[in-house]
């Protein structure tokens, strides 16, 4: 199946008052529609490094990023942004809900058409999730794992291409973390994105259809995962 997210041979480089830091080694992969990947390795390894890079919110020195196969190499600011919008779904392990706002609020303003435009889908999401008992509460009256839910869904928002998820289920406990997981591979399995995965989880990285290791800034297949774990019948 064809790459709707694809790196070629990227490299990124962080300036530090130490010196230079390679943070991406010549890293090249593909991620597929409907494909879970996790992402694994130790802190410092480069992993949210390259996330970063994949989901166009930091630069690379070289090499290639393609989204649906278009590459993003020279795209103007408003190209990027539009792009990360429409096609790029995040989550991330703070949440990173605005405080002030509904959950409904939080998924629906990120949709492509504004807050107005967007809550339909946004309810109807929330719903999916679990969360349509929840519509109007605010992030300081959820649950960590209710937080997470509302986050999955404001990625899923404009139906994207890919989700990229860095350390999605770091801040729950391991019951929370099971059904958070659920929420985002069936959402994601319902609309046909690809997702990958940062995590420190062996059993979040178990969850995954294939596994990538990274280490000092290089990416492989992990020679322990080559071929998918089936779930238990």
């Amino acid at each position: 199946m064809e790459a709707v997210l694809r790196a070629h041979r990227l490299c990124l480089t962080h300036h530090g008052p130490n010196g230079p830091v390679a943070a991406v080694r010549d890293v090249s992969l593909g991620v597929a529609a409907g494909e879970t990947v996790a992402l694994v390795g130790r802190s410092g390894s480069g992993k949210t490094s390259l996330l970063m890079a994949l989901g166009l919110l930091a630069t690379p020195d070289a090499g290639t990023v393609l989204v649906e196969g278009r590459d993003t190499a020279g795209l103007g600011d408003a190209e990027l942004s539009a792009l990360r919008r429409d096609r790029i779904g995040f989550v991330f392990q703070a949440f990173n809900l605005l405080p002030q706002f509904t959950a409904e609020e939080n998924v629906a303003m990120a949709h492509r058409s504004g807050l107005r435009g967007g809550a339909e889908r946004a309810a109807r999401l929330l719903g999916d999730v679990g969360l349509g008992h929840r519509l109007r509460h605010r992030p300081h009256q959820l649950s960590a794992g209710e937080q997470q839910r509302v986050a999955i869904a404001r990625a899923l928002v404009n139906e994207p291409a890919v989700v990229l998820a860095d350390e999605p289920t770091g801040n729950l406990d391991a019951e929370t973390e099971s059904d958070v997981l659920d929420v985002l591979t069936r959402g994601a399995a319902g609309s046909g994105c690809a997702v990958l995965l940062v995590t420190h989880s062996g059993d979040v990285a178990a969850r995954a259809g294939r596994v990538l290791r990274m280490a000092d800034g290089v990416c492989a297949e992990d020679a322990e995962r080559t071929e998918p774990r089936r779930a238990a019948t």
